[in-house]
């Protein structure tokens, strides 16, 4: 079962991704298991960048330059567990 703060980190990315930054996503088409780059919601290295300042904003974590480009290789699913293993806060 999800808790509240990772489903609204989930909103929060595809959000994010779909309506701020135009990437022709369907939301129902995305799992926990769709990767953030290649193959899944396709975020290059630019897009990563802005989408880890926005979660920074939102949700009070820190992303070190160099936790960046393996975000890339996850899936959205760990992504939001590592958002929440940062301290994230709503």
């Amino acid at each position: 079962m999800q808790t509240t703060l990772e489903q609204e980190i989930r909103e929060f990315v595809l959000s994010t991704v779909i309506e701020d930054m135009n990437h022709p996503l369907k939301p129902e088409e995305v799992t926990d298991d769709s990767p953030i780059g290649a193959g899944g919601i396709d975020l290059d290295s630019l897009s990563l960048i802005e989408l880890t300042m926005r979660l920074e904003r939102r949700f009070g974590v820190e992303f070190p330059e160099t936790d960046i480009e393996p975000l890339g290789a996850m899936k959205l699913g760990e992504l939001v567990s590592d958002i929440i293993g940062r301290g994230a806060t709503a």
